[in-house]
C-alpha cells in the first residue's frame, strides 16, 4: 500500500511533508555542537564549488545540518523510493540532481558537475546506494578530477542513538541527546593523469578519520559505538 501511495502525486507529496516534519522534531530535540564553526564559515563565504561527502549511515541529520543558505545538491535515483526521499530532503532544504550511480553512473556525475561548475556545492554518500558500508566507491574522486573541485569529508554523532536494519546500520538520535557535526580538512582533487585507486583509498580514509572524531567528541567515554 505504501508504495502505490508514492506511486501518486498527492500521497508523495502529504507522506514526504509528513517523514520531514517527523525527522525535524526529532533534530530539535537534539542539543547540537558545531565543531570548527569559525573555519566551516570562512570556508562557505570564499568557495567556488566543493564536493561534501558523508557515509551512508550518517545520512538522516545532514540536511538538517548543513546551513540551508548554502544548499547543497544531491543525486536522486528517478525511481518511486529515490523520488520519496529527493521530495523529503528537499522540504528540510536540500536540491536534486536526478540520475542513478549504478544504472548511468556518468549521465549521473556530469549533472552534478554542472552543480559545481556553477560554484555550488554537490553532496555524496561514497558507500551509497546499496554498500557496502563504509567502503568509498570512486564517484567521488572521479567527479573531483572532471570538475577540478576540492572535496569535504563531514560527520555527525550523537551520544545515544538507534541503529536501523540494513546494510548501512544507520544511525537514529534518540530524543534529547547530545550531538555533534564536525568538519574535516578540504582534499585537493587529482589531477588528470593521477591514479584514482590511492585518491579513493585516501578519501576513505579521511572520512573514517573525520567519524571516529564525531564519535569521540559525542561521547568521549563510550568512544565508537
Amino acid at each position: 500500500m505504501l508504495k502505490r501511495l508514492i506511486r501518486t502525486k498527492i500521497g508523495l507529496f502529504c507522506l514526504s511533508w509528513l517523514v520531514a516534519a517527523i525527522v525535524a522534531m526529532l533534530m530539535v530535540s537534539v542539543r547540537w555542537k558545531m565543531k570548527d564553526t569559525v573555519s566551516l564559515r570562512n570556508m562557505l563565504a570564499d568557495h567556488d564549488g566543493f564536493i561534501l561527502v558523508f557515509w551512508h549511515e550518517r545520512i538522516l541529520a545532514m540536511p538538517w545540518l548543513w546551513p540551508r543558505r548554502h544548499a547543497m545538491t544531491a543525486l536522486q535515483s528517478p525511481h518511486p523510493d529515490g523520488r520519496m526521499l529527493a521530495h523529503t530532503v528537499n522540504h528540510l532544504g536540500v536540491r536534486t540532481v536526478w540520475g542513478s550511480s549504478n544504472r548511468n553512473a556518468l549521465s549521473g556525475l556530469r549533472g552534478l558537475k554542472r552543480i559545481l561548475d556553477a560554484g555550488r556545492m554537490a553532496a555524496i554518500t561514497p558507500d551509497g546506494p546499496r554498500g557496502p558500508a563504509r567502503r568509498a566507491a570512486m564517484g567521488p574522486v572521479a567527479l573531483a578530477r572532471l570538475s577540478g573541485k576540492p572535496v569535504l569529508p563531514v560527520a555527525w554523532s550523537v551520544d545515544r542513538y538507534w541503529q536501523a536494519p540494513g546494510w548501512d546500520g544507520m544511525m537514529i538520535p534518540k530524543p534529547f541527546s547530545r550531538g555533534i557535526f564536525v568538519v574535516g580538512e578540504m582534499i585537493t582533487p587529482p589531477k588528470p593523469k593521477d591514479d584514482l585507486e590511492p585518491q579513493r583509498l585516501s578519501l576513505e580514509q579521511a572520512m573514517d578519520e573525520v567519524t571516529a572524531r564525531a564519535d569521540s567528541l559525542a561521547d568521549p567515554k563510550a568512544g565508537t559505538s
